[in-house]
């Protein structure tokens, strides 16, 4: 049985194996157990955003979600999209900061393919935990490779504020305003580094380098939620605050996709992680009486090639929680189907 009394509960995975509708369907049967729950998601399907009812409109805000399958019911759970944007207002308001998502430069790193998404999404992460606001907070992690950047995020952030820069950040926030180059080649900084701005000036051209430098100043002035978030690192490798699952489905080269997933990312994941095999079709299968002989072998064929693969993912693992396939083209039953999966665990 899964311990539900943790604070974090976080979801990976490759590419559609369904990890965002599991992820969903364990905070709505959270919910259902009585517990304040927040699902955060980086990116849902166009069908589970049409299912919980959240427009893109809301995105980067906390919306309530009241049950999807009785208006009469009470239970409810809160969601937010991630909204890279979004978070950079809130670290603004956060550290005091108010002008932070208004440089150019932090407004460009602050759109999807920016590459701040993973950075802010360990800090959105951090910002809610702090809030205290729910028992649980469910989040559902970028795919793949993504994963792996969103788990190198307090790396990145403990490099951008390593202590050899910390001297040149103090510097320029101590400055009101950066308006030219002699303001930039002033004495604490080396002769090799006025070259290097020098020479990105003329590639670039001064206005280029005047924003890059007032970006580091007002990314420096906010450097407390960062560096604070990297304390959440060491919880989220903590087993008493954190489960982890790693969704797969019952094909070849998914698992395989899976299985690298594992160890690329072994500091956070154990052999005592949860396996999540979805889209299984044994019991279907099983309770399938076919009469045509080609039937009859595309049926032994299915169930041994299945059979096959849950052996080899459970030598690997010790906790493999198998997830029937839902055989339905509603969204809702999907839903509803897999949510009862969960209190079954």
């Amino acid at each position: 049985m899964i311990d539900s009394s943790k604070k974090v509960e976080i979801f990976s995975g490759t590419g559609g194996v369904g990890k965002t509708t599991l992820a969903t369907t364990r905070a709505y049967s959270l919910a259902k157990a009585g517990k304040n729950i927040l699902l955060i998601t980086i990116d849902p399907s166009k069908r589970l955003k049409e299912v919980l009812k959240i427009s893109d409109n809301s995105s980067g805000e906390i919306v309530q979600i009241h049950d999807p399958f009785d208006a009469s019911s009470d239970i409810k759970f809160s969601a937010m999209l991630m909204d890279p944007t979004k978070t950079i207002k809130r670290i603004g308001v956060e550290t005091g900061v108010e002008n932070f998502h208004e440089n150019r430069i932090v407004e460009i790193l602050g759109r999807p393919a920016g590459g701040l998404n993973e950075i802010l999404a360990i800090v959105e992460l951090h910002l809610k935990l702090k809030s205290d606001n729910y028992d649980v907070i469910v989040l559902d992690t970028p795919p793949g490779s993504h994963f792996l950047d969103f788990l190198e995020s307090s790396e990145k952030i403990e490099a951008f504020f390593d202590k050899k820069f910390i001297e040149i950040f103090k510097y320029i926030t101590e400055k009101e305003s950066v308006k030219s180059k002699g303001a930039i080649a002033m004495k604490f900084i080396s002769s090799g580094i006025n070259k290097l701005i020098g020479y990105l000036e003329k590639v670039t051209g001064a206005s280029f380098v005047k924003d890059f430098i007032e970006a580091v100043a007002v990314i420096y002035k906010t450097k407390s939620v960062f560096l604070d978030s990297l304390e959440l690192k060491k919880h989220l490798k903590d087993s008493s605050f954190a489960n982890w699952y790693l969704v797969t489905s019952v094909d070849q080269n998914k698992l395989k996709e899976a299985v690298k997933l594992f160890n690329d990312a072994s500091d956070f994941f154990t052999s005592d992680s949860n396996v999540l095999l979805n889209k299984c079709l044994e019991s279907e299968l099983e309770a399938w009486s076919p009469q045509d002989e080609k039937e009859i072998l595309f049926k032994e064929s299915l169930l041994s090639k299945e059979k096959e693969l849950k052996k080899v993912i459970k030598n690997k693992f010790n906790s493999v929680i198998e997830f029937k396939e839902v055989i339905s083209n509603s969204p809702q039953e999907h839903i509803l189907q897999l949510t009862k999966q969960w209190t079954q665990i």
